[in-house]
């Protein structure tokens, strides 16, 4: 009997830990102390006494007859869930291959709101690679905005530049090595508009090359059917920005005449060819009445949707744009519509006892402040890396004058990002809003040019926030008959 790796299952091996990632069917998993019997199921077909060979190898004082009995037991619920396949001939194999498609009850692009348990969230495989990668940094996800070009002028856009500079083909590929090498699996491209780079698509090509996956940030105005076709043989994802049902109101945040007409159509191309796509619709005052427009939509296609409504400063902290943005009023609005509609009932969110289960003060100020420069690093168009999405105003290397791996291993600047917890954040621990609030280094400096001095706006928001919920528990108290 043959067995292989499906086409889109991933394994990476992280000291102990071996992660398998199936991206059709959603398979994310952290094993301990299987690197042996992942290690020789590989992409390519073998004979499962091969396999078997090779495993017995590491084992000498082993029975073969445990050996075997162990990898059926532990490849028995990868091969159901599609993420290892098995048959007599390649061809069987290739005919079992799990497919994405919309032609489905759930293709796996709506949001999962399922409601864990805090024991239950605490073994689920995101939590625990987070602690591993607290303790052991990983370069796991690397966006890569390839160009500052744009076909848009987004009102809103934190991007203080437009120029047609882009980054070479075979620079990229050098980070793309150096990335496989660190350990890395996601790559997300970005720009400017990342489908302007003149080599798009031997960048997808070359990142699927390197057994990563792609994804793609794109306004999708210049998605022609040749971009589509090797989105599709890279089993790439993307994300696309949608401002309005209405192509007046798209068209005027994006500045761009007829630009709705240009995305509507590629939605309508990429659906039909079935890749993955997730609709955003970030909210400003211009369109934030019309966002469940979109989101219907999006529920109509069966595609995942997420809105924002955080507009913030733009990364050389000219603040111009922030006009676009929300007032408090727009915001309480919003965001009960928001909290309310995508929280379930029963989510710890709402719980009447959730306050008297948060950290303490010094527990607070412990916690790493976010994931930039523990697992994940963002690289511009002119060559500097920088800590994530529009943090740009904080360089951390470049990769003209260093190799990733030295910048993410070797570079005080990364070292310094890394080792920020809450506590630098000075007055946001003893914030009676602290735990309705996302403290943000980028959203800070992009407004106040200080990472650690929050934006007074976004301290406001936590306060709403917090408001929306306790008048939520105060209600959920009132219904159970307790006393608040």
């Amino acid at each position: 009997m043959l067995m292989r790796l499906a086409r889109q299952t991933f394994v990476r091996q992280y000291g102990e830990f071996t992660y398998l990632f199936g991206k059709v069917t959603a398979f994310d998993e952290v094993f301990r102390n299987a690197e042996v019997f992942l290690k020789y199921v590989t992409r390519e077909p073998q004979e499962k006494n091969v396999i078997v060979d090779k495993i017995a190898a590491c084992y000498p004082d082993v029975s073969r007859e445990t050996i075997v009995a162990d990898f059926d037991a532990f490849l028995g619920p990868l091969i159901r869930e599609g993420v290892v396949l098995v048959g007599e001939t390649a061809a069987e194999m290739t005919a079992r291959e799990p497919f994405f498609t919309y032609d489905c009850d759930d293709p796996k692009t709506l949001e999962n709101k399922k409601v864990y348990t805090e024991e239950e969230a605490n073994a689920l495989p995101a939590k625990l690679m987070e602690d591993y990668f607290a303790e052991h940094p990983t370069l796991f996800e690397l966006q890569m905005d390839i160009t500052q070009a744009c076909t848009e002028r987004c009102r809103h856009c934190y991007i203080p530049e437009y120029n047609p500079l882009f980054l070479p083909y075979d620079k990229i590929c050098e980070i793309l090595d150096d990335f496989r090498a660190l350990g890395g699996l996601g790559i997300t491209l970005s720009g400017g508009e990342c489908m302007l780079h003149p080599d798009f698509i031997r960048i997808v090509k070359a990142i699927r090359e390197r057994d990563c996956t792609v994804s793609c940030l794109s306004n999708l105005t210049v998605c022609t059917d040749e971009i589509v076709s090797a989105l599709v043989e890279a089993d790439a994802t993307a994300q696309v920005s949608l401002y309005s049902m209405s192509p007046a109101i798209h068209d005027e945040v994006t500045r761009r005449k007829g630009s709705w007409l240009e995305t509507m159509g590629a939605i309508a191309r990429l659906r039909a060819a079935n890749v993955p796509l997730r609709i955003s619709c970030p909210c400003l005052r211009i369109n934030y009445k019309g966002y469940p427009d979109v989101m219907k939509f999006a529920e109509s296609l069966k595609m995942s949707a997420q809105t924002d409504f955080i507009i913030m400063g733009k990364q050389d902290c000219d603040t111009t744009n922030l006009c676009n943005r929300l007032n408090l009023d727009e915001t309480r609005e919003l965001l009960q519509d928001v909290i309310l509609k995508s929280v379930p009932m029963n989510s710890e969110y709402f719980s009447p006892g959730k306050k008297a289960k948060l950290d303490s003060v010094e527990e607070w100020k412990r916690r790493k402040a976010c994931g930039a420069c523990v697992n994940s690093m963002c690289l511009s168009p002119t060559g500097d890396y920088y800590p994530c999405p529009g943090f740009a105003g904080v360089p951390l290397g470049n990769c003209y004058k260093q190799s990733l791996r030295d910048i993410w291993l070797d570079s005080d600047a990364v070292k310094r990002i890394r080792s920020v917890t809450n506590a630098c954040f000075k007055g946001c621990a003893e914030c009676k809003d602290r735990d309705y609030c996302s403290t943000c280094m980028c959203r800070n400096f992009n407004e106040t040019g200080d990472m650690f001095s929050p934006a007074e706006h976004f301290c406001r928001v936590a306060a709403i926030n917090h408001e929306i919920v306790d008048e939520k528990q105060r209600q959920m108290l009132a219904q159970s008959g307790v006393d608040a």
